[in-house]
């Protein structure tokens, strides 16, 4: 996830201190998303270098000075650019598990049927958790964030249900056998017939 771009977002709302954006972050995308302070200090720092933000020191009485800090015309800019590119999900496209799943069946020490099985169980495992938190979820106070455990929702069944297709096609699925790199060749290449290098003919 973008944080420098969440940043922007934020502040095209209002000018805010780093340590409220931390906080608003969190409220406003309500998901699992953990950003450290010392990221969000290390981003802002980034964008006032790029122009994208300006920051004002704002004296208090009762506390350290706070860097204040606001979207500028190039960060707003940036910010719209953002919203109109689009984002490609590159879903489970040669992904950890499914290496691990070919791996075992060209050979090792699992079997692709309890690679499978311990797949499955952590699929099982998280539809709970996130159906628990769908549950949970306030329709009305909390739309967003009901929507994205929807996806999640939707893209562990259909994972779970590829388990399936593969545990089906196991008998088929274990006659794969890669192919083989071919040979490096070593040494000169030969020298092709009537192509014979000859010494230049002297003076």
């Amino acid at each position: 996830m973008s944080v420098k771009h969440s940043l922007l977002a934020l502040l095209y709302r209002h000018p805010m201190h780093g340590y409220e954006l931390g906080k608003q972050l969190t409220l406003s995308v309500n998901a699992e998303w953990d950003v450290k302070p010392g990221q969000i200090a290390n981003t802002l720092a980034r964008l006032k270098e790029a122009n994208l933000v300006d920051v004002e020191v704002v004296e208090t009485s009762d506390a350290p000075d706070r860097k204040v800090y606001c979207i500028t015309e190039a960060g707003i800019e940036e910010l719209r650019n953002w919203y109109l590119t689009p984002e490609v999900r590159d879903y489970r496209l040669g992904d950890t598990f499914y290496i691990k799943l070919v791996l075992s069946l060209i050979d090792g020490p699992i079997s692709p049927e309890q690679v499978l099985m311990v797949q499955r169980r952590e699929l099982y495992q998280q539809l709970h958790e996130a159906t628990e938190l769908r549950r949970a979820a306030n329709p009305r106070a909390q739309l967003p964030w009901v929507l994205l455990l929807d996806s999640a929702i939707m893209h562990l069944e259909a994972d779970l249900r590829w388990i399936e297709m593969c545990e089906s096609r196991l008998p088929d699925l274990k006659h794969y056998t890669p192919p083989k790199p071919e040979p490096k060749v070593r040494g000169r290449p030969k020298r092709q017939a009537g192509h014979a290098l000859t010494e230049p003919a002297s003076d």
